[in-house]
């Protein structure tokens, strides 16, 4: 056998060798994407669960608490007059679940939780501004630059008006059909 023969064969082991370690390092590299995939599942599910688990611990909240539970009977059910530390009681369990809310906006936006829970916190605002002293301080908050003309106001205004149209938009609405 001849140096330049030698040469050929070492040439295509050395080509074999190289495409054998693409394969394996294409085959690692899809091993690698699909762990990255399956951590990325787990952490937004993490994240869904924490944002949940806020929520869940204001409504927990209500229920252990009897005068909170109070509190928030009248401002939600009742309309009746609130003491001054009442009223600022109640208006911080308000700013906690909104905060909560936005949180669960912001998520969705950049994909690390789902609509589903979303779902769950567009509800519960929309229905607790269908309280008089939760829609005063939803308005004096988005004048106060708190929430003001952001993403999130607007989300929620929308979400408002979808789940609880005003009376006259309805009737207009059924008039019309």
């Amino acid at each position: 056998m001849t140096l330049e023969e030698i040469n050929y064969i070492a040439q295509t082991i050395g080509v074999v060798a190289i495409l054998a370690s693409l394969v394996f390092v294409g085959f690692q590299l899809r091993q690698s994407t699909e762990q990255s995939k399956q951590a990325n599942a787990l952490a937004r599910a993490d994240m869904g669960e924490r944002t949940m688990r806020t929520f869940g611990d204001n409504v927990r909240d209500l229920m252990v608490n009897n005068e909170m539970a109070e509190i928030f009977r009248k401002a939600m059910f009742e309309q009746t007059d609130l003491t001054p530390v009442e009223t600022t009681r109640i208006l911080f369990y308000f700013s906690l679940t909104l905060h909560a809310h936005r949180t669960a906006f912001l998520q969705v936006k950049d994909g690390l939780i789902d609509e589903r829970v979303m779902a769950v916190f567009d509800q519960n605002t929309a229905w607790h501004l269908t309280s008089p002293i939760f829609a005063r301080e939803w308005r004096r908050l988005q004048r106060s630059g708190v929430f003001g003309a952001s993403d999130f106001s607007v989300h929620v205004n929308t979400r408002f008006a979808e789940l609880y149209p005003a009376p006259a938009t309805t009737e207009r609405a059924e008039e019309a059909t």
